[in-house]
């Protein structure tokens, strides 16, 4: 349960890198899920911002494939560890 938090953590994090378009800004990596478009007339207005949904989600999805890939390799690591602990013989057969 703590990876999906984590994931979608670091994808609202990833919504202050900055990234220029065409005429726009865009926020997110790898998907820019955020985009604010530069007024050229005003440089102290608000500038008009929309979210793209999806893309947050894809983004909260790929970081969570990477937290429990991590996790995964993490388990394997320790639990061949382990193994070769309790049968030091069976290390040696392939």
């Amino acid at each position: 349960m703590l990876v999906p938090v984590l994931a979608v953590l670091v994808t609202g994090v990833t919504g202050v890198w900055q990234r220029t378009g065409d005429g726009t800004l865009e926020y997110g990596f790898p998907l820019p899920w955020k985009t604010s478009q530069i007024v050229p007339t005003c440089a102290s207005c608000l500038l008009p911002t929309s979210y793209n949904w999806v893309f947050f989600l894809i983004d909260a999805v790929f970081y969570a494939a990477i937290g429990y890939g991590i996790i995964s390799l993490y388990t394997r690591t320790i639990w061949k560890q382990k193994d070769h602990l309790t049968d030091p013989g069976k290390a040696a057969m392939p």
